[in-house]
C-alpha cells in the first residue's frame, strides 16, 4: 500500500502562548492521532521540538539553528499507509492544525 508522509506546518507569529489554550490544542492533536491509529491509517507521527533547536549539515559543515529564514515551521509530521494521494487528502483535511492557523503538506513517500 502507498506511504505518505503528512507534515504539519505552523506561522511563527502566531505561536500559543497560553499554557491552557496549548494543552487543549495538544489534546485535539493525540485525538486525531489516537482516531488514525484506531483507523490503522497512521503507522507513525510525531511533533518536533522547536525549529531553534534544528542543526543543518550543508557541504560546508554544520550550521545551528534552520538553515532558512521562514514564516512557518514544520511542528510535527505523521506517516499514512492509505490506498492512494485522495485517501491521504481526505485523513489530512481533518487535522487540528488547520483550524488552528497552520497547515499541512502531504508527500508521497518512495521506496
Amino acid at each position: 500500500m502507498p506511504r505518505y508522509t503528512v507534515f504539519m506546518y505552523h506561522p511563527e507569529d502566531q505561536r500559543t502562548p497560553d499554557e491552557a489554550q496549548l494543552a487543549a490544542e495538544l489534546a485535539e492533536h493525540d485525538a486525531y492521532a489516537q482516531e488514525m491509529a484506531a483507523e490503522g491509517v497512521m503507522t507513525f507521527g510525531s511533533p518536533l521540538a522547536e525549529h531553534t533547536a534544528t542543526t543543518s549539515i550543508r557541504a560546508g559543515g554544520l550550521v545551528d539553528g534552520p538553515y532558512l529564514e521562514a514564516k512557518e515551521t514544520v511542528v510535527g509530521f505523521y506517516v499514512l499507509d492509505v490506498p492512494d494521494l485522495d485517501a491521504a487528502i481526505a485523513v489530512a483535511r481533518r487535522n487540528p492544525i488547520l483550524h488552528q492557523g497552520g497547515g499541512v503538506e502531504v508527500r508521497p513517500m518512495t521506496a
